[in-house]
């Protein structure tokens, strides 16, 4: 039996959102207002609930993909969409108010860019912050997406966006699907390889930051980036 139609109009969704407000609505409240309308047999509130259940909530709406999404009875590709592209909203919403922080000033200032852009992504992405000679943010560009364990990263097509862009210095960064922010070997040789051209080509390379499910793990707060200079420059004057 569908007992939505059944609640005041104050506990209706949309209703409570424009009389109380948007913060008063539950997840499911908030959910069912993005679907508004549910299946036969089953209300709104019903299958908002029950796809979060499925889930494991809005982080995992976050996660899963359209195709998932798709296999849950009673979404259909229009609220699957919906669904993805109002996720995507808040994530890109976050993004801007911190990005009028112009300055990188150091790792965290950076992380907190980074994060709303790369955090519960079900797949390992990559990506640069491109930087002028004040550390200034000039913009951050998406590079690469890859399987849940690697991404395709090409240190010479970061360096010419680099150049591109006339940018001074830059910041990599990429998320673990995983949650563990240790670095890989490979995400150590991308480092070594990206450290190496970007000196040669007078482009800074700050930091490589790695994102998980709770922190991120910092180059060069570690002092991997401060090791891999000094390496490089043993290199260098041992050829000379």
């Amino acid at each position: 039996m569908n007992d939505f139609k059944k609640r005041p109009d104050s506990e209706m969704p949309r209703e409570k959102l424009l009389s109380t407000g948007v913060h008063a609505l539950s997840d499911a409240e908030l959910v069912a207002v993005v679907l508004q309308t549910g299946t036969r047999g089953k209300d709104v509130i019903a299958l908002s609930i029950e796809l979060l259940n499925t889930c494991g909530g809005l982080a995992g709406i976050e996660k899963i993909g359209i195709d998932e999404l798709l296999k849950i009875q009673g979404l259909s590709k229009a609220k699957a969409t919906k669904l993805k592209a109002s996720i995507e909203m808040g994530r890109r919403t976050i993004y801007s108010s911190r990005a009028e922080k112009q300055k990188i000033l150091n790792s965290k200032d950076a992380f907190l860019l980074f994060e709303p852009l790369l955090k519960e992504l079900g797949k390992e992405n990559f990506m640069v912050m491109l930087l002028n000679n004040q550390n200034n943010l000039i913009t951050i560009r998406r590079i690469g997406e890859g399987t849940v364990n690697s991404a395709s990263v090409y240190p010479r097509e970061l360096i010419e966006i680099a150049i591109r862009t006339s940018a001074a210095g830059i910041i990599l960064s990429h998320n673990h699907p995983s949650g563990n922010i240790t670095p890989s070997p490979a995400d150590k040789r991308l480092t070594m390889n990206m450290l190496v051209l970007g000196d040669l080509s007078g482009i800074v390379l700050h930091d490589h930051i790695i994102i998980g499910s709770n922190g991120y793990y910092s180059f060069a707060d570690e002092g991997i980036l401060s090791y891999m200079r000094q390496q490089f420059a043993r290199a260098i004057q041992t050829d000379i």
